[in-house]
């Protein structure tokens, strides 16, 4: 078994010690691995310790236990996978890395343990090679233009920045590279590149699922849309869905102006009718006063009639809104992906992650491990030609789940056409209750 991980050795100068810690070695771990993280703080970003950087020993840090007992012999192919994350090192100072760097160690962290399960329990050789992507589109496109070792993968994980997915998307084609796109939700993102997997579903499948969700229930006219101006392109895509499953009436659309501090002169009474419920969708998140101006509106006037509020994902990080306005107006949100802390599986990760790095998983950690492994596990089963059986793959994950379709010029899920690339459409639906957000459907 060969399986090896060659920290960006390029673009690097240092290699991490151990492997990627987002702990200071100088303390000491004392005590068993915490079973759960400890809660942060909604919408404030959580404070990463100090990171050591020792200079390139040439030791991988992905290599086997002696006193554990080894890996299955190989027996498969060698695969190169590439991982593109931004570690920012030209941001550190000194022997620091940057708070920005959290999400490339935590992910990359987390994708360590995935590889190490996969080198345990299959026959398959793995090289990973990791490269530091920067955070300018300018570093990018001079890590591609003089990297030849860039050649070599024949599957990359990453990059991050939505700007520079789109560059690599373009490079990778034209290589016939197979791109693991975990994080940047676009649409329409590429042409004809079967080769492309978007793994964070878009806008337009969240949309989706909360229409099929709350059509299953309502009828279209129980539905109102509410948005601000600059957000009313985005109703298309529920109205769309609202059509797919048979809704012959529009959903209600009630569109305010950008400038909008409360809905005093919206008349929310005429969206409310006795003895129904009554459903309103927020396609918005980038102004918490705007969604919170509506929920104190809807509050005030909706009397003893039953509603209820759906809104992004986002909305799960916003402080400002009193948790009462979640719970009495059934306020739900759209979520890729969700975490089960009782889950056996995800403790056991957590205590595998703790043991590795001193420190506890984040959200971002759980996703490398679960992309990581996907890929990995996708690699046994068909080798390369994996993108082709996506369309009957189904993936279940610690973070998410992936289920796949193919979207092309003439629309997500169209089954004629050919493909311009595959889409994770699994979207949880979240519910706000006593312990917070939980699923209710997918």
């Amino acid at each position: 078994m060969k399986n090896i991980a060659r920290l960006p050795w390029i673009t690097l100068p240092l290699l991490l010690s151990v492997v990627i810690m987002a702990c200071d070695p100088s303390k000491k771990i004392s005590g068993p691995a915490p079973t759960k993280p400890t809660k942060p703080i909604p919408g404030r970003p959580e404070p990463i310790d100090t990171v050591r950087w020792t200079p390139n020993t040439g030791k991988p840090p992905i290599k086997n236990d002696p006193n554990k007992p080894g890996p299955r012999p190989a027996t498969g192919d060698t695969y190169h996978i590439g991982f593109l994350l931004p570690f920012l090192t030209n941001q550190a100072a000194g022997t620091t890395v940057p708070e920005k760097s959290r999400l490339g160690l935590q992910f990359y962290a987390g994708a360590k343990i995935a590889l190490e399960k996969i080198s345990a329990e299959e026959g398959i050789n793995l090289i990973a090679d990791v490269w530091d992507t920067q955070s300018t589109d300018a570093d990018f496109q001079n890590l591609l233009n003089n990297t030849p070792r860039l050649q070599k993968p024949a599957l990359f994980i990453g990059p991050v920045r939505s700007t520079h997915v789109e560059i690599f998307a373009e490079w990778a084609k034209a290589r016939r590279k197979i791109v693991l796109s975990p994080e940047s939700p676009n649409s329409d993102l590429t042409k004809d590149n079967p080769d492309f997997i978007q793994l964070n579903p878009s806008l337009q499948a969240h949309c989706e699922v909360i229409t099929r969700y709350v059509r299953q229930k309502n009828k279209a006219d129980a539905v109102t849309l509410v948005c601000r101006q600059k957000e009313a392109d985005r109703l298309a895509f529920f109205q769309q869905a609202n059509t797919s499953v048979g809704g012959t009436t529009s959903l209600t659309e009630l569109i305010m102006p950008d400038e909008t501090l409360n809905f005093d002169k919206a008349d929310l009474r005429k969206y409310l009718k006795p003895g129904r419920n009554n459903v309103f969708v927020l396609p918005s998140w980038s102004s918490q006063d705007f969604v919170m101006a509506f929920l104190r509106k809807l509050k005030e006037v909706k009397g003893s009639n039953q509603v209820e509020v759906y809104g992004m994902p986002q909305w799960k990080t916003f402080e400002s809104i009193d948790a009462e306005y979640f719970t009495s107006l059934g306020v739900h949100i759209s979520a890729s992906s969700w975490i089960d802390y009782q889950d056996p599986r995800v403790k056991a990760f957590q205590d595998k992650f703790y043991e590795s790095t001193g420190t506890i998983p984040d959200e971002d950690a759980f996703n490398g491990y679960d992309v990581t492994l996907f890929a990995a596990s996708m690699l046994v089963k068909y080798g390369l030609s994996f993108p082709d059986k996506l369309g009957r793959e189904n993936f279940s994950g610690l973070h998410g789940d992936f289920k796949f379709a193919k979207v092309n010029s003439e629309g997500a899920d169209s089954p004629g056409g050919a493909t311009d690339y595959w889409e994770n459409k699994y979207v949880h639906i979240l519910k706000f209750g006593k312990s917070g957000f939980v699923p209710v459907a997918h």
